[in-house]
């Protein structure tokens, strides 16, 4: 079986093959036999990518411009995605190449576009379960969440590396991926915090006796917190400590703003009910439940508001 080259996933400092010790124009005078080469070579795929690295080097080191480097990187790209069976790292190395150059004209989008493309390119030609593809998406998720606003993007790649890792048959696996847990937990902080963040004013809406209300305090939780963790609690309980307290602490704001505490009896018929769904696939819309549960997102100033009301509710003797 042929080897393959692992493909590692973008960083911010690249090292390209240009000779330090030759002096610029030696150096030019390399990338430009080069391209040559790959001018009199127009089908060859490697000689594309070659003839892309070494116009990165030379941009690197002389006017900051890639737009040749570009050019060839995408003719090695268009070889590449013409071959009907996948014979090297072509495929994959291009698109990591272009996520390279992008990252450095500082278009993050098309940088992070194109590195999961290299990744995805290694996985379909590796399998999902190989040790090179699980370490190539977990430095490709890494990358992401350092350099993508939106977490989320990365933090797939992260669980996806960890999860794949796991179910992997046994020849296939990282033998010691799980001494560096580290790194999926500060990803999961990392994304617990954009989490929270987007949760910060949020309260959950629910029916009581047919009619629509916003409750604002439950056995954990109450509003002026981050609607974040607000379940775990309640859910490492046990099933007896949970019947036990069911229906306590629940405070509920009708649509006038008006609080009113619940006692146990009537908080146990509050119930958050997730609703049922389906997809309309001609209007492309989730089609939910009326009556169902869910969250309201209120203005800043809206919700400090309410929870200014609500500490004088709270507070009343």
């Amino acid at each position: 079986m042929k080897r393959i080259v692992t493909i590692v996933a973008l960083t911010c400092a690249v090292a390209f093959q240009v000779n330090a010790q030759n002096t610029e124009e030696e150096n030019l005078k390399m990338a430009e036999q080069t391209v040559k080469l790959a001018d009199a070579n127009p089908t060859d795929g490697k000689k594309q990518y070659d003839a892309a690295t070494a116009l990165i080097g030379i941009a690197v080191n002389t006017d900051g411009k890639y737009d040749r480097a570009i050019s060839y990187a995408h003719k090695a790209l268009e070889i590449a995605k013409a071959q009907k069976e996948q014979k090297d790292t072509l495929l994959a190395n291009t698109y990591s190449l272009l996520s390279t150059i992008y990252l450095m004209q500082g278009s993050v989008d098309n940088a992070c576009d194109f590195m999961e493309l290299s990744v995805d390119a290694a996985e379909d030609q590796l399998g999902r379960y190989d040790a090179a593809t699980i370490y190539n998406r977990l430095k490709t998720g890494l990358t992401l969440i350092s350099i993508y606003p939106d977490t989320r993007r990365g933090f797939l790649h992260v669980m996806q590396a960890f999860y794949d890792n796991d179910k992997a048959p046994a020849n296939k696996r990282i033998k010691n991926l799980e001494q560096f847990n580290i790194r999926l937990n500060l990803a999961m902080e990392q994304m617990l915090t954009a989490h929270t963040n987007a949760n910060r004013f949020a309260i959950p809406v629910v029916m009581v006796d047919g009619e629509k209300s916003f409750m604002v305090q439950t056995r954990d939780w109450h509003i002026g917190q981050p609607l974040v963790n607000w379940l775990s609690p309640n859910m490492l309980r046990s099933q007896e400590e949970r019947q036990a307290h069911s229906g306590e602490n629940i405070i509920l704001m009708n649509d006038k703003g008006e609080f009113r505490r619940l006692s146990k009896e009537e908080g146990q018929k509050v119930v958050l009910d997730t609703p049922n769904f389906m997809i309309n696939t001609s209007s492309r819309e989730i089609e939910a439940e009326r009556n169902a549960s869910y969250l309201w997102y209120l203005q800043p100033q809206v919700y400090n508001d309410t929870v200014k009301r609500f500490e004088e509710f709270i507070n009343k003797k």
